[in-house]
């Protein structure tokens, strides 16, 4: 298996996401107790500590959050609009992985490319 030289950010929904879910669609009820495990990961660069990373989502956090809000719901114009980190961290848990490892590794294909 080989190291990436990536880290990886595994960011979870919270509560007011949830809320928000259910306030556009109440028809089509979402529980948080059903997503506890579920949580979409994102491959950063490499630091050598988790501030450094944690700096890194700062300045990416809204491209993270456009992501998370598209993945369930694709009317813009329902999305909250004044996005900040805060915000962001109120929505969502962040959870940062400091080593990432590829177990597919190359295959025959790729190495012919």
């Amino acid at each position: 298996m080989d190291h990436v030289n990536r880290m990886a950010v595994v960011v979870f929904l919270r509560e007011p996401m949830i809320d928000w879910l259910n306030s556009i669609d109440p028809d089509n009820p979402v529980w948080i107790g059903s997503l506890s495990e579920r949580g979409n990961v994102y491959l950063i660069p490499e630091f050598d500590d988790i501030d450094e990373a944690e700096d890194h989502v700062e300045e990416i956090f809204d491209e993270i959050f456009v992501n998370e809000l598209s993945e369930w719901h694709t009317d813009q114009s329902l999305w909250p609009v004044d996005r900040t980190y805060e915000m962001f961290l109120e929505w969502f848990d962040v959870i940062y992985d400091v080593a990432v490892f590829d177990s597919v590794g190359e295959t025959d294909d790729d190495s012919h490319n």
